[in-house]
């Protein structure tokens, strides 16, 4: 029955508030392209700071779109961030969407 529902959205219905944020839209861009990023490297390729990188990060984790893990490496520990196989679905169907609503196809 969901997936009705969901199938007689338009497209525009079907674009999802969470990633329509540039910031947060930058950053599963990013992360769809690789397997995982530091915190560092993500932070330095979108130019965002610290503190507005670590608030789109617990969004997105808050909405299971990404998965943050804690790891050492040399002893320093070190943040890294990957998309997750829900947040790649949801990433997808939302570029199908503003795809079908800017005309292009996906």
């Amino acid at each position: 029955m969901a997936d009705d529902v969901a199938a007689a959205r338009t497209p525009r219905e079907a674009l999802v508030n969470v990633i329509h944020s540039p910031n947060r839209l930058a950053i599963l861009a990013t992360l769809n392209r690789v397997q995982h990023v530091s915190f560092a490297d993500l932070r330095e390729h979108l130019q965002l700071t610290t503190a507005e990188l670590s608030r789109q990060i617990a969004i997105l984790e808050k909405e299971e779109m990404v998965e943050v893990a804690k790891l050492r490496v040399k002893r320093v520990a070190v943040t890294h961030i990957r998309i997750s196989d829900t947040g790649r679905e949801r990433f997808v169907a939302y570029l199908t969407a503003l795809h079908s609503i800017v005309g292009t196809e996906s």
